[in-house]
Parts: C-alpha cells; structure tokens; sequence
C-alpha cells in the first residue's frame, strides 16, 4: 500500500520526522568529508577501501531518503486505517440494528389486537379500545426502546393512533406518501427516510412501515415504527471517539448531505461533504471551510443480505491535528532515534517493507564494519605518523552514530507498524462486544414483549386446569404453534417454550421429541423468573449446558406470564439463544481477514463461552471450558473494586458512562500454548438500558488473538579480551577477531589481506569444507580463491546462506584463501598467547593459542594459523564448542599461568 506524496502531507505536521531527516543528512555530509579527506590526504593507503566507502556512502543515501518516506507513510497509514475502522464500524452497527427494525415491524404487524384494533377502525372508533392498545403500545416501546413513536394507520395512511394521545383532526389526515402504496400492495417492510406529513415541522425522520392483513387476508391498514435515529448516532460516535476527540463522524446520505455529525460547530447538518474520493486508503486530504481533513468513507458489508439505505460513514480529523501525540523521535545529540517500546521490542512485526530496510541496514553496518576491522587489522603496516589513522577514526565514529540512528529510525517504525496493530485489534476486540451487546439487548426485549402475549397466557391457564385432559393437550398444542411461529421469524434461538410454576416445560417451539417429556428448566432461572416484578423485569442463565439448546452451552432468556396484566404470574417463557451458531458468527463478523485471528467470547475468569475456530474451541457439550488464564490478569488490572466483587449474573444497576469506562479496549503481547500473540481483549459494557440500568450484568469479554513472531535477538557486544602491550619494545601483535556462532577466532593480521562480501561466491564440488570460489582482488587484478566455511571446520552446523557471510581473504602457504565467518567482532593488539589446552592441540592443530586476560568475563578467542589449514582439518572438541566463553578452557588456562 502506498500513499502519493506522504512525506509531503506528514512531514510538516511532524517535528520529529523533520530532526531524523536533518540527523540523516549530517551524517551524509560527514561521510562525504571522510571521504574527501581520504582522497586528500592519503589516497594510497586509502585506495584499499574507498570503492567500499563509496558503495556504502550510495546505499546510506538511498535508504536514509526511503526510511523517512517509509516512516511518513506508516504515521500516515496508520492514521487513515483508524479512520476507515471507525467508519466501517459505524456504519456496520447502525445497519445492524436497522436490520432488526425490519423484523420487528413485520411482527408487530402481526399482533392480534393490533390487528383487531385497525380492522374495527375502517368500521367505526372505539376509544376504550383505543386507550387499551395504546397502553399495550407503550409496553412494547418501553421495551424497545429504539423507537419514539408508533402510528398505525388505516389503509389510506390516514393515522389512527400513536403513542401520544392527541386526537384524528384534518390537520393529521394527509396525502399519502409516494412510497405508501407500494407498501401496502405487497407483503414485507418499507423503509423511508426524510420529511413526513404525520409528523409536521420534526425534519427528516427513519421510518419502518409494514400493512396489516385482517383475517380475511385483506390489507385494512398500516403500523409505522419511527426509529430513534439520532440518539442511536449518537450513541455509536460516543462509542468510536477518539481519546482526544479530534475524530468527525458523520453519516451522509446518497447524495453526499450530512445526516448526522459528532462534531456540528464543524459539519452541520445538511453540508455536502464529497465523499467519492474518500473510499481507499490512499485518499488525498479534502478541504472543508478552509481546513485540510484526513477523511475515510465507508459504505456496509451488509447484514445477513440487507444493506439499508444508501448512507455512507466518515470518519475525519484535521491535518493540523491529525499527528499531534504520535510518538516522537528520542531527541538526542546524534539526531534523534526512537525507543522501542516494550512490545516492539519482543515482536516481530510482519511487513516486508520493514523487513527490506532492515536488511539494507544490515548490509551498510556489515559494509562500514568491514571497512573498518579492514583498517583497523591493517594499522600496524601503516606508519604512526600516518593521516590514515585519524580517517578510520573518523570511519569509526561516523559509522557509529549511523548504525545508531538507523537502529533508532527501525524501531520507530517497528513501534509505528505495532500501533497500527494494537489499533486495530482494539478495534475488532471493540466491535465484537458492540456487535453482541446490541444482539442480545434485543433477546432481552423478546422474551419480555412475547411474554404479555395474552393468547400465550390463556394457553398455560389451560394447560394447568385440572380434570380437562382434551383441553389441556388442545391447548399446548396450540402454544406450540404460537411458539413454533415466533421461532420461525426469530431463528436466533434453538427454542422457545412455555413453563408452568413448577419449571415443567409444557409446550416447545420446535424438536419436542427430542426433549424429556417431563423437561424442568434450573430451577435457580424458575424461581427467579417468578420472582420478577412488572412486565420490564426479565432473568437469563448463566452460560452454561442447557437443554433447550440440545445439551450445549447457552443463555436463556426468561420473563414470566401473567395471567392478566399486573395479575398473579402463572409461568414463564423461555428463549434458548443458539450462542453455539450466533456468538460464532459474531466474532467472525468482527475479525479481519487474512491475519490468520483467532477470536473468542470469555468471562472474567478467561473461561471460553463462544470461539470463531473451526472446530469450535467453546465449552463442549458436558465438557470443561478452555481457558484463556490471561484474561483473568488484564481483568483484575482493569476492573475497580467495587465492581470486582460482584457476580457473573448479580443485579446492579450502574450508569451507562460508569460501566462504559470500566475496560478500554487493549492490546497486549499474551503467551498462550506455547505461542506469542497480539491480543485484542474489550468488555461488554451494555447498550441502552442492557446490562446498564435493568439489574443484569454478566461481564462478558471479547478477545482476538493474531499470531506474532518473537523479535530476534540481537548478539549483545562481546567482552573481547584486552588489548595488552608490556612496553612499547614488546612483540605486540594485532588480530582481527572473527565469529563462528558462540565460537570467536582471531587471525594475526600478517595472514590477512582483507574482509569482503561473499555476495558473488560460485559453488563448485569439493570437500565438505569448501564453500565454493570468490573472485578477489590479487596483485593488481583479480583471481578466483576457494572460500572455506569455517563454522564448519570448526565443527558447527554449515552457514546457512555463504553468501550472506563475510570473506576474510586469509594468506595461507603462500595462496590466497577466503574463510567465510558469521560476523567480524573487532581487532585487537596482543603482546603474548596463551598456549592452547591438550585438549584442544590434539583435535585441531590449526588452533594455534588463546587471546585471554584475567578479566571476569572475558570471552575466549582462539588464534587460527592459516597455513595449517588443509583437507585434514578435525573440529574442535564438543566441549569447547559447547560453551567457548565459559567452559574448562578457562580454568585450565588459569592452572597454566
């Protein structure tokens, strides 16, 4: 993914990307004064390393320019991939919950006294019946809160009755809309939004219509559900803003005008705001009264096949804002570098970009180390009066501070490219829990408003007489088709059935025969149930293995029956929610593609209650819950005491801004089976009234998991031995000191000529040990030169890429030799060696002594002889390959001196 002119838009929004590019560019103009002095002032001994010098002075330049664009692009990236979360995920909930307003009205078109109401109306008024709907009609609403209003209307959209108890006058008999007719000729909703003659001078509306039929299938009016638009944006943009509240949402409509704004003093309503462009990720900025915006625009993936309207979210920031907070570059006097965090620094972030850099950054620090273990090995056939001494100091210093603030600039973009993964996974975390919140706040109004059915009610009455065994069959019968016909339109739930006082299940949905005939439900859920007081109470089970859902673990929702409103409970209804299908889909619905997530629903205590794998890693069905033990840990840190004592399923009544704030969504490195994750964990914190202000509360957590890599750790600086010169007239020797894995070698610098790349070395057959030919440079021209992998000599395991490794051309009888080593770790100067240990003389003969001095600590260096290489090399023993800096060798060379 890329962004055109990314520099251009972040850059000047952004200090600390303005220092790293001005640190990036004094470190090239100090190379190129290094490289200018050399040419000056010794260009002969210079002449060695200078085509290096250069190549490596090309290379920094190149990737200096390309890592501040990359860095620039990932601020960017990361701040336009929020934008289009949010408004995917406001768009998405809000068609969501429009879904279930088209299910709703088609069933309360269907209710009987409803019905009975509208075809009596086209007779003639009856104003107790009127007043006993409209009671009834309020029951429903106070349920449902979704909607402000519900009109029923005769079959010329005249209205009959609403909520509100205001009298049929010609000011309310109106033409009929254009959409109406078509409404009423067939079966199914309509959805209209904007101005409407029933509701004069209130703006554009969201209205649910649906005709009902009389018993003699004849269309003798309609029931209009006006769905509360604007509070429900406004509860979703609470929901999506912003810690900082910089983020616009808007909803904007087919023709681009503001529906909806979270920020009105910035987009009123009505405001054109041009969204077309604003559909990909790579979305230049757009100007609105003057100001630059970041802007995303998103129109819904749909639900279950309905798509709504055609609306569209955004989501906006303003440039001059867009950046402020992100996290800086450490300022220093080298220029500048950023910390990696705690979790950039223990994860691999996969993204080949960054892989590409690293790896160009690598092979620049291998290039400048080359160049100056070159110099450093060669210092001593250099005279001490030479100019080249304080150039391959400056190399050396130069060079540090490049690989520094390289090292600095990665791990900015490490930590940039692990934010936009911890965004996203809260992002998903918080989507999930919104998605289940929103479904089952629903589950709680069904149980509730099929519980005032009064032919459900008359049904058990009937049931339960005693000495009137037809009438009682007749009269299950008939409830189970009641059932049966809710459970048709609802198929969330695996089934709905009726209970007497007793707990007995005396009539089911669906599937009876594959219940026990003397089916009681927990009786803890009956006595509770039967213990609610007024028509808004409702209970619900813990999750847990149900009968109702065959075995497998489920809520049931649960309100009891009266036998007449406000009259004596003689019962219950039953809704056995399918979690083993819905809560899977949910968590599907919220995971992002391709990322190989895993996603789950659990309690605090981490137990699963629902899981997106495939094979359904969920509470099986009489088995035991696995376990996500982390969970546990981010709950306790999160949850306030007082809230941490209360049980799953306990009644508290909280407000809706306490319990929304009691878990942000996170994002934490976890460990679990073996594996790292990035884990996305949020908490159910209620919607409306549910699980806010109507006594349930059952912490639910929801928690993605994307596989991460631990972050390769880097080879700490080795503790090489001293250098030790006993006088200046001492026989002092220099070595370069090369590594092998753990193993560390070192070489006098008589036998070397110099360390190159092994970039272009030829395989050709031969001996284990050789590697293949390198062409290398050779008195004045160039030859080829068998390259010899010395981990292999040495007895290690073979490189796993030669040409990834450093040639050392060695001097070995007289030839030209390349050893192919891991790394170069440093040169150092030595006035006397350590003999080597028996133990080591009589496997490789080649190992000619130890570096060492008597420092704790100090790493084990073996000196190798190039001309006692050949093809009867013999590996070192185990036990100094084992353990090369800390093993017996020590103490035998302590017993030795």
């Amino acid at each position: 993914m890329g962004f055109p002119l990314s520099y251009d838009i972040v850059a000047p929004q952004m200090r600390s990307l303005q220092k790293l590019e001005a640190a990036l560019q004094r470190l090239d103009l100090r190379w190129e004064v290094i490289d200018t002095t050399a040419r000056i002032v010794c260009p002969g001994e210079a002449a060695g390393f200078l085509h290096t010098l250069d190549q490596t002075r090309t290379a920094f330049a190149t990737l200096a320019q390309e890592m501040v664009e990359h860095i620039a692009t990932t601020h960017l990236s990361n701040r336009m991939v929020d934008l289009a979360s949010r408004a995917q995920v406001a768009i998405d909930i809000l068609v969501r919950n429009l879904f279930e307003r088209t299910a709703d009205v088609g069933f309360i078109a269907t209710d009987g006294p409803l019905v009975a109401f509208v075809e009596a109306a086209a007779v003639q008024g009856d104003p107790d019946a009127a007043t006993l709907l409209r009671q009834r009609l309020q029951e429903y609403r106070a349920k449902y809160t979704v909607y402000d209003d519900i009109l029923l209307l005769d079959d010329c959209a005249h209205p009959l009755l609403g909520l509100q108890d205001r009298p049929v006058t010609e000011a309310l008999v109106v033409q009929e809309p254009s959409w109406w007719r078509g409404a009423m000729d067939r079966p199914g909703y309509g959805e209209h939004y904007g101005a409407s003659d029933w509701y004069p001078g209130e703006g554009d509306l969201l209205l649910y219509a649906h005709r009902v039929v009389s018993a003699q299938g004849r269309a003798c009016g309609a029931v209009v559900l006006r769905f509360g638009l604007h509070s429900e944006l406004e509860s979703i943009f609470a929901d999506l803003r912003d810690p900082e509240d910089r983020v616009a949402l808007l909803l904007v409509d087919g023709s681009d005008r503001v529906i909806a704004s979270s920020k009105p003093a910035e987009f009123s309503m009505g405001e054109v705001v041009v969204t077309g462009s604003l559909q990909s990720l790579d979305a230049r900025p757009c100007t609105h009264r003057g100001h630059d915006y970041l802007a995303q625009a998103r129109t819904t993936r749909g639900y279950q096949g309905y798509q709504g309207l055609p609306w569209r979210a955004v989501a906006l920031v303003r440039l001059d804002a867009a950046f402020k907070g992100e996290q800086g570059m450490q300022e220093s006097a080298g220029g500048g570098g950023a910390p990696a965090t705690a979790e950039a620094a223990r994860m691999e972030v996969d993204d080949p970009m960054l892989r590409a850099i690293v790896e160009r950054a690598r092979a620049i620090e291998e290039g400048l180390t080359r160049v100056i273990w070159n110099g450093k090995v060669a210092e001593s056939a250099v005279s001490a009066g030479s100019s080249i001494h304080a150039v391959f100091d400056q190399i050396g210093r130069t060079g540090k501070d490049t690989i520094a603030v390289f090292d600095g600039a990665i791990q900015e973009l490490r930590g940039l490219l692990l934010a936009g993964r911890r965004a996203e996974m809260k992002a998903h975390a918080g989507l999930a829990v919104r998605i289940m919140d929103r479904n089952l706040y629903e589950r709680a109004n069904d149980c509730r408003w099929w519980a005032l059915s009064e032919e459900l009610a008359h049904a058990l009455g009937d049931i339960q007489a005693r000495g009137a065994p037809g009438q009682s069959a007749a009269a299950a019968q008939r409830a189970a088709q009641i059932l049966a016909h809710l459970n048709s339109l609802y198929t969330v739930y695996r089934r709905v059935a009726l209970f007497d006082r007793q707990g007995l299940v005396v009539a089911v949905s669906c599937d009876a025969n594959t219940l026990p005939a003397d089916l009681q439900l927990d009786a803890d859920l009956v006595r509770r149930t039967l213990a609610l007081q007024g028509s808004q109470a409702y209970a619900v089970s813990p999750m847990q293995p149900q009968a109702l859902a065959d075995g497998l673990p489920a809520y049931v929702y649960c309100a009891a029956l009266r036998a007449a409103p406000g009259g004596p409970v003689v019962g219950g209804i039953a809704l056995a929610f399918n979690c083993a299908t819905e809560l899977k889909a949910m968590l599907r619905d919220a995971l992002s593609q391709g990322q190989g997530m895993r996603g789950f629903f659990t309690d605090a205590q981490g137990r699963v209650l629902a899981s997106a794998d495939e094979d359904g890693m969920d509470a099986a069905q009489g088995g035991a819950r696995p376990v996500l033990p982390f969970v546990a840990d981010i709950a306790r840190a999160a949850v306030p005491p007082a809230a941490a004592g209360r049980q799953p399923g306990q009644g508290a009544r909280t407000s809706s801004a306490a319990t929304a704030s009691v878990l942000p969504a996170t994002a934490q490195r976890v460990h679990w089976q073996g594996r790292d994750y990035l884990a996305g964990v949020a908490v159910s914190t209620g919607y409306r009234e549910f699980k806010r202000d109507d006594g349930y509360r059952e912490p639910v957590y929801s928690v993605l998991l994307m596989p991460v890599q631990p972050a390769v750790a880097s080879g700490g600086a080795l503790a090489l031995p001293q250098s030790s010169v006993q006088g200046a007239g001492g026989n002092v020797r220099r070595y370069g000191v090369v590594a092998c894995g753990a193993l560390l070698l070192a070489i006098d610098s008589m036998h070397v000529q110099q360390a190159i790349s092994a970039v272009r070395l030829v395989q050709v057959p031969g001996p284990a040990q050789l590697a293949g030919m390198l062409e290398i440079a050779h008195e004045g021209g160039t030859r080829m030169a068998p390259a010899y992998d010395a981990c292999r000599i040495a007895g290690l395991s073979a490189l796993a890429d030669p040409r990834r490794a450093v040639a050392v051309v060695v001097k070995s009888q007289g030839r030209p030799v390349v050893l192919l080593v891991e790394r170069l770790v440093g040169v150092v100067s030595q006035d006397s060696v350590h003999p080597v240990p028996g133990s080591v003389s009589a496997h490789a003969p080649w190992i000619t002594g130890i570096l060492s001095d008597r420092g704790s600590g100090q790493a084990i260096v073996y000196v190798v002889d190039p001309n006692g290489l050949d093809a009867r090399w013999v590996p070192l023993p185990p036990e100094v390959l084992a353990a090369p800096s800390a093993s017996s060798t020590s103490a035998e060379l302590t017993t030795q001196r």
